[in-house]
């Protein structure tokens, strides 16, 4: 298959996995093969390598925010429960990547844990919200894009915990120019800028790194908690987390 071709149809689920709360496009990039591409083509501004991807992700990011905004208007309860069973599996692929668990890493790990905790907010009060800044978006498109690169983490997930997650669906799906243009003014400033630091503390910390994602990870899953349990919940829940699973054992 043409290089181009490639390139952009593996983008589309990299797309995809930014909008969905748990899933991280690095992970997704690792899975499709294409990580170390995507990350050296991000450091060295190849846009043969960049301009496809694009272009996928594009598509994987506006189809995929249809989806879940009607998902969360149809089941809620259902649709929280398997982004709460995508974040809680997701942690297993920073996990792995810990070499030894000693007091730094738990240290890490626990501190991870808190931020995570203490800034997330609920969703569904990230969707009611309409005094956010222009600049709060490009802020947010800025921190967002670190999954981009680094497994782990999910786009999604940091959005929520910014307070801008339904925010940027809606102006997704609404096609709202200056929002979509501040946050993608804020992702492409952030994957340059992070692209080079990300890649040094990977080669240098890599396993101190990872703990600390991993209670970012697992302190997330506070926003994402359904008001009630039953069956449907159980059954969404059981859903995320096969994904993931299914998809970490692909990429093994």
């Amino acid at each position: 298959m043409n290089q181009f071709w490639e390139l952009l149809i593996k983008g589309i689920p990299i797309g995809i996995s930014n909008t969905l709360p748990g899933i991280s496009g690095g992970t997704m990039a690792l899975v499709l093969g294409i990580y170390d591409r995507l990350v050296n083509g991000i450091k060295k501004i190849n846009l043969r390598i960049l301009i496809p991807i694009l272009f996928g992700a594009v598509i994987g990011v506006v189809g995929g925010s249809k989806v879940i905004v009607g998902l969360f208007d149809l089941q809620p309860g259902f649709t929280m429960a398997f982004l709460l069973g995508l974040i809680f599996t997701s942690s297993k692929v920073t996990i792995k990547e810990i070499e030894k668990f000693n007091f730094k890493t738990i240290a890490l790990f626990i501190v991870g844990l808190i931020i995570a905790y203490h800034y997330s907010i609920d969703i569904d009060s990230a969707a009611s919200r309409a005094d956010v800044s222009w600049l709060k978006f490009f802020w947010g498109g800025a921190i967002g894009s670190v999954a981009m690169i680094l497994p782990g983490v999910s786009g999604g997930t940091i959005l929520i915990m910014l307070g801008l997650y339904q925010n940027v669906l809606q102006a997704i799906t609404s096609f709202d120019i200056p929002i979509l243009f501040s946050f993608g003014l804020g992702v492409a400033v952030g994957l340059l800028g992070f692209s080079w630091l990300l890649s040094y503390l990977l080669d240098r910390w890599r396993s101190l790194l990872m703990a600390l994602l991993t209670g970012l990870i697992l302190g997330s899953m506070r926003t994402v908690i359904p008001d009630q349990i039953g069956i449907l919940e159980i059954i969404g829940f059981l859903l995320g987390f096969l994904s993931i699973w299914i998809l970490d054992k692909r990429e093994v």
